[in-house]
């Protein structure tokens, strides 16, 4: 392997090497905040080493696909040397990545955890014809963490010299690698404050996703050239698109689940533009928006998008709506909830606030940062 870039790094709060591992999770679960022209990331499998007869599942490279890290190429990046412990403290996850847009098709890596040595490898991974998995012979890169003295570490990106053959998407460029993943790396690794809330494209299939997205996208794009309002049409055009997409998928899985073969009702309050009012009323789902404030594209839109213009109430009701839709509803997006429980007992609801709002008004907080330990 050969070394890109390394990064000092101090480390006055004591947060390494836990934060490092926190970091590696970022980029090894949601690669898309690195690297924008991906999707996401599925997790397909983990396994861990563990010695046999302590209640483990015994020596890590025993079975498919976790066979593949006995091919030579791995196991010189990896520095495994034949040693009857060397497998002991690995820990490996099978992942697929998933790019914006039908091109390239979604790829498997292979991602080895040293936690004792502090080094995490990544590995290109191809099944062949007779179904068994293979590390490919290019294209790996490993990230290490490495103590110096006292509260000084150091971050190093490495890359396998020949072979590497990069797309840009899927396979990061070395230049990449060096210049912006180790960067970030460096900054999340003793970042203070860490995000709790589970990602949610974690509970949709994040390959079904950036499908339906890139369609509709391709479908509503036209919208861009003609937008009437002030507002920023591809901010708005393609936030509505991905809005969409996640709904469709969640009701999709929620048919499925129930049984059901009609499509869900909704109504969106505060629907603003009405945009996401008419992607969802045009792929197939019986639909309205109300807002307090007709807009200029509501005309545009033609007869089967229903908007009206009018005062929402949270003493207004929806017994007959599957469900209720809070888009950046500001002020009534705490009611939301309340109007959706006492519309009735199987009425759902989807909120995605922008603003902090109670019951009384606008939330203001008291501090800057949230205090993690109350």
């Amino acid at each position: 392997m050969e070394l890109l870039r390394e990064a000092c790094v101090r480390d006055p709060l004591r947060l390494l090497p836990g934060g490092f591992w926190e970091a590696v999770g970022v980029w090894l679960e949601r690669p898309q905040v690195a690297n924008k022209r991906l999707c996401g990331a599925r997790l397909d499998a983990s396994r861990r080493a563990a010695k046999p007869g302590l209640g483990g599942e015994g020596k890590l490279l025993e079975g498919p696909p976790w066979e593949a890290l006995r091919a030579s190429c791995c196991r010189e990046a990896l520095g495994l040397d034949g040693s009857p412990d060397e497998e002991e403290g690995l820990e490996v996850v099978l992942r697929t990545l998933v790019p914006k847009g039908s091109t390239p098709a979604p790829a498997q890596e292979m991602v080895v955890k040293d936690i004792v040595k502090g080094v995490v490898t990544f590995l290109p991974l191809e099944q062949t014809h007779e179904g068994k998995y293979k590390i490919k012979n290019c294209n790996i890169y490993q990230i290490q963490l490495t103590h110096k003295q006292d509260n000084e570490w150091s971050i190093s990106v490495l890359s396998s010299p020949q072979n590497y053959i990069s797309d840009g998407i899927l396979y990061p460029k070395r230049t990449w690698l060096k210049n912006e993943l180790l960067s970030k790396l460096a900054k999340w690794s003793t970042e203070t404050i860490k995000n709790e809330f589970k990602s949610t494209l974690s509970l949709i299939s994040v390959e079904k996703y950036s499908k339906i997205y890139q369609d509709l996208k391709e479908k509503y794009k036209e919208i861009v050239k003609v937008w009437p309002e002030v507002t920023n049409p591809e901010k708005f055009v393609f936030e509505d698109v991905a809005i969409a997409a996640y709904l469709l998928i969640i009701w999709e899985d929620e048919r499925a689940e129930r049984g059901l073969s009609k499509k869900q009702s909704f109504v969106d309050l505060g629907c603003g533009n009405g945009l996401l009012v008419h992607i969802l009323s045009n792929e197939g789902h019986p639909g309205k928006g109300i807002d307090v404030q007709r807009r200029r594209i509501w005309d545009m839109y033609g007869p089967h998008t229903h908007l009206e213009e009018n005062i929402v109430s949270p003493n207004n009701l929806y017994p007959d709506v599957d469900w209720l839709i809070g888009n950046h509803s500001d002020e009534l997006t705490p009611w939301i909830p309340v109007i959706a429980a006492r519309s009735s007992y199987s009425c759902r609801y989807f909120l995605l606030p922008c603003c902090f709002f109670d019951f009384h008004g606008k939330y203001n907080r008291r501090q800057s940062l949230p205090n993690w330990d109350v």
